[in-house]
């Protein structure tokens, strides 16, 4: 039976992908801060442990007995000067704790701009990896065996465009986007597990298809529920629209900034070759939201 323990289970793309591991017979251990919030959301076959990547000591305990970690972290600020970031100093905190236990292999989700700088047309440089970065660099000079999947916009994410009757796409998106999915990447995960052949190298996770923006939200609401309307509207309006902390403002008018010049090729066919091609369209991964 295939083993892995994730850190970053309860979270918007974590779930689903632990979900998704469960019901093709991994077995999985959640390593979470909220064991409460764990049992009600995760799958009842999960073993869930508290642990804190912010606390070596806690990770000690969770970390005993494992194999191979998968890391689902988000960073959604760029602040270099603060004392704690998790894809930072708490990924930091898991590595040195994995070469103490003796683990083989950490399995790490990140974006597709950090290994494709080129697809930014306007040459941006995509702020959160300056948090990412120096953490992914230790895991590389640790000695312990890595993968990293480097991932295109996660069809996930479009749910959270729509409010009331619109789906609201903030900016010009014209360029092509090889929209991946959670299901999708669980299977790559799943291949990746226990295959020396992934240790130490980096994947490129998109989908099969590139088109823009605009066009898959359009594909999306078809399916998801048709009487949606999709808008476009200009970069400022995202200071208008009541997000919840002018930090949160600051990072979503950057992340969309980033993606509207994002102009995505085709990279993917080495991941295919060795973990396996995407399956699903967009029209199949929406019917699977609904």
């Amino acid at each position: 039976m295939k083993k892995i323990t994730i850190i970053g289970a309860t979270g918007t793309l974590g779930l689903p992908i632990t979900k998704q591991l469960t019901k093709k017979g991994v077995q999985v251990k959640a390593v979470v801060r909220d064991i409460k919030k764990a049992k009600e959301i995760l799958p009842s076959t999960v073993e869930i442990v508290y642990g804190d990547v912010a606390e070596k000591d806690s990770l000690k305990t969770a970390l005993t007995g494992s194999e191979t970690i998968y890391l689902n972290l988000n960073t959604t600020n760029w602040d270099e000067n603060a004392s704690f970031q998790p894809e930072r100093e708490g990924i930091m905190n898991v590595i040195d704790i994995s070469k103490e236990l003796g683990i083989n292999h950490i399995m790490q989700i990140v974006g597709i701009d950090s290994s494709h700088p080129e697809f930014a047309v306007k040459g941006m440089e995509y702020k959160t990896n300056r948090i990412r970065k120096p953490g992914m660099e230790y895991l590389k000079n640790s000695g312990i065996n890595y993968t990293y999947f480097h991932c295109s916009v996660f069809l996930d994410s479009l749910p959270t465009f729509i409010q009331g009757e619109d789906f609201g796409i903030i900016g010009h998106h014209q360029y092509p986007v090889f929209f991946t999915n959670t299901t999708d990447l669980a299977d790559t995960i799943h291949n990746a597990i226990g295959n020396d052949k992934v240790y130490n190298r980096a994947f490129t996770v998109q989908g099969q298809e590139g088109i823009s923006f605009p066009e898959a939200a359009q594909r999306f609401v078809n399916i998801y529920n048709p009487s949606i309307q999709v808008s476009e509207y200009p970069m400022e309006t995202i200071k208008h629209i009541g997000l919840p902390s002018k930090e949160y403002e600051d990072f979503m008018e950057h992340m969309l900034t980033y993606v509207e010049q994002l102009k995505e090729e085709q990279v993917s066919q080495p991941t295919w070759d060795l973990l396996g091609k995407p399956k699903l369209t967009i029209e199949e991964f929406t019917k699977s939201l609904i």
